[in-house]
């Protein structure tokens, strides 16, 4: 029986708005085992789509085309990719190899596809390389070899397939005349090895060298010439034509996926720059997010969360004593300042130059830390204010034209006199106070009759709700409901909902990054994909499935993610450093960042990659092998 039989076989090209173009019109044809057969005849005339065809590249539009005795279509998918990786081997004009890889790469890559194991197609490739005497080019990349080099390497592929049919399109057409005989030489001997050779050609040398020549014009077959002497080669022995299972090895599939990164540099480093920078945006909202929130938390503790007072007046029994209260409260956990302010009726408040009219205040105890105040003192005043002394504030002092406090200048409060002991420059819990004068203990503090008491405490970072549970017990043991305690509201809500807006905008900067970054990314891979259209026609010529290719294009970009994760981590705990440090923000790094950089990596790397991945395999090889 024929090993290619051809009955009735149509092939019409349709576009829409176009006129339909019959490229064959009922081709009949056999062609026997061990056959070395060259179709000649004019351009368009047929002879590449009867090619395709053959090759299970493309279908017949009618007719039928039957292998090795099984009818056989390209559509069948599955099973056609592995007819093709088991039986055909195909030798292009364009050579169609692995760019930039070593040529042992793009022979093994029919059994890889084969599911052949790594040992066996390393030494069935190395073995076909030197037989079509290349042995010393074996790991030397395609990219620098001869045009005539580079077809024989394409021969060794089909050599170390075994492959029962080679179908050779226009093998010598880029080669010069040494080099195209040296590629006949090898067609020839595989004939007589026994495998079936069918070479598309223009050229009359080549129709020459084979044994039968057919002719197609105007997709049709006009003659079938015959040399009287030309006997077919018996077919190859079977061992070397076993099945394989047609799956690829997982780890084989990293290897080649890997490879296939390194071997595109400089458009691998393009895609992974686009990824770095994507997750190095979000490693930095990430980070300044978190760092953000520390620095809100430490701004809340550090000012509205630490401040609680306390009034109630001396007329109330069983209340502490207001010279006492300070030292008292001070025992308190999470107190770390703590004073009691007694305000006075208005008095005259003079020097020798100015009078004015305000209200003094009797301070006891850490007034300067409890009222937050910022005060120059006097070279000679160390520490709380002792009786007989008045802080005063700048305002009033600049009104009554106070003299150096080096002088231990004096004021006349209602009579008595106060050395003063230093000027309050600021005040932010008690504004007044820069407009008014605090004197020191007073022993006639309750003399005529009760005073409202102000106690003013400052706490401990997230203290201060605890504290403000204790004052009443602490200044009123008894009564400790006569005890009015003002205590900021917890500001953990409040601070909540800052954080959250922080975080919020953030994340969504975040995301449009991420966005732009995959969007970016899923157009560097479709330009790479178009670009690699004649690779990707030659894998699927050799045996790969359509799954596989959208798995390695997925795979390429997986590692482009990985890769771009990683270097993005990097640039994002820099720009985080940077950031925080400008700021005087204390950076924070949590580890959680690492499997974080990777994840979005491979997200970036895999959205980018999906569309491409899709669109590859949805790729035709007939169409694109001469891409």
């Amino acid at each position: 029986m024929a090993l290619i039989q051809l009955r009735g076989v149509r092939r019409t090209y349709s576009s829409p708005g176009r006129p339909d173009v019959e490229a064959l019109r009922g081709i009949d044809l056999d062609i026997e085992r061990g056959e070395l057969v060259a179709i000649v005849g004019p351009s368009g005339g047929g002879k590449t789509t009867l090619m395709n065809i053959l090759g299970l590249l493309d279908d017949a539009t009618e007719g039928t085309y039957s292998l090795d005795g099984e009818e056989t279509r390209a559509r069948d998918g599955r099973r056609a990719a592995g007819v093709r990786a088991r039986t055909i081997g195909f030798v292009f004009q364009a050579f169609h190899l692995l760019e930039a890889r070593p040529a042992v790469d793009s022979v093994e890559l029919n059994l890889l596809y084969r599911g052949v194991p790594r040992a066996e197609r390393r030494e069935r490739a190395l073995r076909a390389i030197e037989s079509v005497g290349l042995g010393g080019r074996a790991w030397q990349s395609t990219s620098t070899l001869s045009g005539g080099q580079r077809q024989r390497i394409a021969i060794a592929r089909a050599i170390a397939a075994g492959a029962e049919l080679i179908l050779a399109d226009e093998p010598t057409g880029n080669l010069d005349s040494i080099s195209a005989s040296r590629v006949l030489d090898e067609l020839e001997r595989l004939n007589r090895a026994g495998a079936t050779v069918i070479v598309v050609t223009h050229s009359s040398e080549v129709a020459a060298r084979a044994g039968r020549v057919i002719r197609i014009a105007d997709g049709a077959l006009v003659s079938d010439e015959r040399e009287p002497d030309a006997v077919a080669s018996p077919p190859l022995p079977n061992g070397e034509r076993r099945p394989q299972n047609g799956r690829i090895r997982f780890v084989d599939m990293l290897r080649d996926g890997w490879a296939s990164v390194l071997s595109r540099r400089y458009p691998s480093i393009g895609q992974g720059l686009a990824v770095a920078i994507a997750v190095a945006l979000t490693i930095t909202t990430l980070g300044l997010s978190s760092s953000a929130r520390a620095q809100v938390s430490a701004t809340f503790d550090a000012h509205l969360n630490r401040e609680v007072s306390a009034t109630w007046s001396t007329a109330v029994e069983n209340s502490v004593a207001p010279d006492a209260v300070p030292e008292r409260i001070e025992q308190l956990s999470g107190v770390d300042a703590a004073a009691i302010v007694v305000s006075l009726n208005v008095s005259t408040v003079s020097t020798f130059a100015e009078a004015r009219q305000i209200r003094p205040h009797v301070a006891i105890g850490d007034i300067e830390g409890a009222a937050r105040l910022s005060i120059d003192e006097a070279p000679w005043h160390h520490g709380r204010l002792r009786p007989g002394e008045a802080f005063i504030g700048d305002l009033l002092a600049d009104d009554l034209q106070l003299s150096s406090l080096a002088g231990a200048p004096t004021v006349l409060i209602d009579g008595v006199t106060y050395v003063v002991a230093g000027i309050i420059t600021e005040s932010s819990r008690l504004p007044l106070l820069r407009g008014e004068v605090v004197v020191g203990p007073r022993d006639d503090l309750t003399s005529r009759g009760p005073v409202d008491v102000t106690l003013l405490a400052v706490t401990s970072s997230g203290a201060a709700q605890q504290v403000a549970r204790q004052l009443p017990a602490a200044l009123n043991p008894f009564e400790p409901e006569k005890i009015t305690v003002v205590a900021p509201t917890d500001s953990a809500e409040l601070r909540g909902q800052v954080e959250q807006g922080v975080q919020a905008t953030l994340t969504a900067f975040t995301l449009l990054a991420l966005i732009v970054a995959i969007a970016a990314l899923m157009n560097a891979t479709l330009l790479a994909v178009n670009a690699r259209r004649g690779e990707i026609g030659m894998r699927k010529a050799l045996g790969a499935r359509d799954r596989q290719i959208g798995a390695l294009i997925t795979l390429e970009s997986a590692y482009i993610g990985v890769v771009g994760g990683a270097v993005g981590l990097v640039l994002g705990m820099a720009a985080i450093l940077a950031v925080t440090l400008t700021q005087r923000w204390a950076p924070v790094f949590d580890l959680i960042l690492l499997p974080v950089a990777i994840a979005v990596g491979l997200l970036v790397g895999a959205g980018g990659g999906g569309l491409a991945s899709i669109r590859a395999a949805r790729l035709r090889p007939a169409e694109n092998l001469r891409a």
